[in-house]
């Protein structure tokens, strides 16, 4: 009996604080569990952005699992651009190398999809996958291992690997949104079959969250059901009105729906306010340099 099964898909569905109020309960559970479910407990704070707690209640005596977990927090909270944040981002990263530098941690999954991240939210993704590759068929890497491949553009090796996940892992609930992810950048058909799995997710009160809620609603912008779509990030942004996915495809949705310029313009200042370097803040303001830069070619005398 898997002990966990329920909280790893309430981590995988995005309900952190259900994670949060489940492993920090009294709960009976067997020795080789407890480690594991403070892992779930310390990565949920950590995607609320909650660093501190994990920075302040890891040790340096915490088993290795616990430790690497915390060098995340350190990581994602010195992400920024002050010179001191950037020191501190090197630290860990050096840390990082160490830790990998033994062999015994190279085989442990905690170890191997927390570095998978770092090294993804750094940009490394050669380095992230020369340690993701060694799991023992793990699903946090695999659905690590596609992301990069998509984000690399390499459509072709994430239906490779989704294709041998499916070998062993079919039912499993992240193995059915990794087939969603890929469904997504495949396109035509998969579409529809894409919004099919997140529909069934969100059948479960616990899993209709934010993240389900969005995967629902970007499939329905691809297959042009725009107001669908608005419906289900609405709902989204009332669970959570400062999720940046949530703004950015509500600014994507009603441009597309013809919403008044005022607006999209809202959608865009609350982004700015939760999310300043996000990057479609980013590649909005570098488009919007281009055009004004353009429109002085051909500026009336």
């Amino acid at each position: 009996m898997d002990e966990l099964f329920g909280l790893r898909n309430l981590f995988y569905t995005g309900s952190f604080q259900q994670v949060i109020n489940e492993g920090s309960s009294r709960t009976s559970v067997s020795e080789s569990a407890k480690l594991e479910r403070k892992i779930y407990l310390y990565r949920a704070y950590i995607a609320q952005g909650k660093h501190n707690i994990v920075i302040t209640e890891i040790k340096d005596s915490d088993p290795i699992d616990l430790r690497v977990v915390k060098l995340l927090a350190v990581f994602l909270q010195s992400k920024s651009s002050s010179q001191a944040s950037e020191t501190k981002k090197e630290e860990t990263l050096k840390e990082l190398k160490e830790i990998l530098g033994d062999t015994a941690n190279l085989s442990n999954a905690t170890v191997q999809i927390i570095a998978g991240m770092i090294y993804y939210h750094e940009g490394l993704f050669e380095d992230a996958l020369k340690v993701l590759v060694r799991h023992n068929r793990n699903l946090e890497c695999v659905a690590l291992i596609i992301q990069i491949y998509l984000q690399l553009d390499r459509l072709d090796l994430a239906k490779r690997e989704i294709a041998a996940t499916k070998t062993w892992a079919e039912d499993a609930m992240l193995a059915q949104l990794i087939e969603a992810w890929v469904g997504l950048r495949t396109g035509g058909d998969k579409y529809q079959e894409a919004y099919y799995i997140y529909e069934e997710i969100a059948q479960s009160p616990s899993s209709n969250t934010v993240k389900v809620l969005n995967g629902q609603a970007v499939c329905n912008i691809h297959l042009g059901r725009y107001p669908e779509a608005e419906s289900l990030l609405l709902e989204a942004l009332n669970k959570n009105n400062s999720d940046p996915d949530t703004l950015v495809n509500l600014i994507v949705v009603s441009n597309l729906i013809g919403k008044p310029t005022e607006v999209v313009n809202r959608y865009i200042t609350q982004l700015k306010e939760v999310a300043p370097n996000h990057v479609f803040l980013q590649d909005l303001d570098l488009k919007t340099s281009l055009f004004d830069r353009s429109a002085q070619r051909f500026a009336l005398a």
